[in-house]
């Protein structure tokens, strides 16, 4: 009959939307067991002015690099790290103490012990596109603290600048760290050089797949290899964002796309929408509505990084970790998993 929905579309698309309400499930239970609000306003952004001076008076002020200088070389008051550890220790601000923003349980109780509530605070990220101290600053002015300056510039401007930069950790530096999420972060656990030659085989991988799916002339056994391939690497990427959503949640923000109100809830279900459609790839179960969920994802993915690209924004994709991936490489990356998604939305014989 005319104007119904053909019989295997239908079937996609109800099989999308039931891992789409397992993901809400099972995303749900995981925010509400770690007492993570659904909506989370420390992620709106507020329209500060730059000072040219240490305004001491109560507030959330933004500094520039000879504010930022000015305050560190008078000792003004405590300069916090927002950054991972293993970046602090590679370099920081001389005096910086570090204040992981993905792991403040850690860190917050150590630093309301030492500092009191009207110490100044100055806090940097990695430079400018950096969300993460704007974010510390407000969770800061939560706990208590009257008095913090955002120096915009970050690390990376004052690397560049050729200032002093310390390296290794401080005596007050070591906090206690999330050790599952800092194992499964598989960002980490290979070299730069390592990661792109991977990413480069993706898209090689990728192209041929898609071109023989289109030509008409892929072999299931290629096929199947290519969808499994794809589900280990979407399984990969979904362990660390299962355990550390907090963290992912971050980097869904650093990407500048999102309402604040939306941050929290697509860092709920998206890991586990690519945990489990990786999963049943692997299996080789249902690998229509896995191969469709899966597609989206990445054709999201594509679409926010060349935007971002075209935006000349520099942020961290958060895919498999904490360690930054150049933006162009997690494009190429991408696109090769799309491509060797291709022959799961066409139905087994």
């Amino acid at each position: 009959m005319r104007g119904q929905m053909p019989r295997g579309r239908k079937g996609l698309l109800r099989g999308m939307l039931a891992l789409v309400l397992l993901g809400v499930v099972l995303g749900g239970i995981s925010l509400t067991l770690r007492g993570i609000p659904l909506l989370d306003e420390r992620y709106k952004k507020v329209d500060l002015p730059l000072s040219d001076s240490l305004d001491l008076t109560d507030g959330i002020h933004l500094v520039g690099l000879e504010t930022a200088r000015a305050f560190v070389e008078s000792h003004a008051g405590a300069v916090l790290d927002a950054r991972d550890p293993e970046q602090y220790v590679q370099g920081h601000l001389p005096g910086a103490r570090l204040c992981h923003v993905y792991e403040l349980d850690s860190y917050l109780p150590g630093l309301l012990d030492s500092l009191t509530l009207d110490t100044p605070l100055l806090v940097y990220c990695t430079g400018q596109d950096c969300e993460d101290s704007r974010f510390l600053a407000q969770s800061l002015q939560e706990v208590g603290y009257r008095r913090i300056f955002i120096y915009t510039g970050g690390f990376g401007q004052w690397a560049q600048q050729g200032l002093t930069v310390e390296t290794g950790n401080s005596g007050t530096a070591a906090a206690a760290v999330d050790k599952a999420g800092r194992a499964l972060d598989f960002s980490r656990l290979a070299p730069a050089w390592l990661w792109l030659v991977l990413d480069l085989l993706a898209l090689a991988l990728g192209l041929f797949v898609a071109w023989r799916a289109l030509a008409g002339g892929l072999s299931p056994r290629l096929a199947a290899f290519a969808l499994r391939a794809v589900g280990l690497v979407f399984v990969a990427a979904s362990l660390h964002k299962v355990v550390a959503p907090l963290e992912f949640a971050r980097a869904v923000d650093n990407y500048q796309i999102l309402p604040w109100y939306a941050i929290n809830a697509v860092a709920m279900v998206m890991p586990w929408l690519e945990l489990c459609g990786g999963l049943l790839l692997l299996a080789g179960r249902l690998r229509l509505p896995a191969s469709g969920i899966l597609l989206v994802l990445t054709g999201v993915f594509i679409l926010a990084v060349g935007f971002n690209i075209a935006r000349g924004l520099q942020f961290d994709c958060g895919c498999f970790g904490g360690a930054h991936t150049p933006a162009w490489q997690v494009l190429v990356r991408d696109l090769g998993l799309f491509g060797c998604l291709l022959p799961g939305l066409k139905p087994k014989a």
